[in-house]
């Protein structure tokens, strides 16, 4: 059995949660967290979720950890190379917690 295709799973409109840590600076405002933990976070909840690692990129720019921030990534299936606009929704942030909810969008970007 081959690696398994995400398209398979983003007609689901797959829906996952996780904890992740977050790195913090010393600026006033919203906590933020590095865009390659942030990103390292969501595969960790896909991974969890479909029992196989997609590669995931949320850009460059930190992300403030606000309740309700929606950050629009990109998931590529490893053994097909296709890539998915992902959206990560921020949630429950406390300290150095908070949850992701992750939405795979249906068909591949164009």
């Amino acid at each position: 059995m081959g690696a398994p295709v995400y398209k398979s799973i983003a007609p689901f409109a797959l829906l996952a949660v996780a904890s992740a840590a977050l790195l913090t600076g010393c600026a006033s405002g919203p906590a933020t967290d590095t865009a390659e933990h942030f990103a390292t976070s969501t595969e960790d909840t896909l991974e969890q979720s479909v029992g196989s690692r997609p590669v995931v990129d949320c850009g460059t720019d930190p992300i403030e950890l606000v309740d309700g921030t929606v950050v629009t990534c990109v998931l590529t299936d490893p053994s097909t190379g296709t890539q998915y606009d992902t959206s990560v929704t921020i949630s429950e942030v406390k300290g150095s917690d908070y949850h992701i909810d992750v939405k795979v969008a249906d068909s591949p970007k164009e």
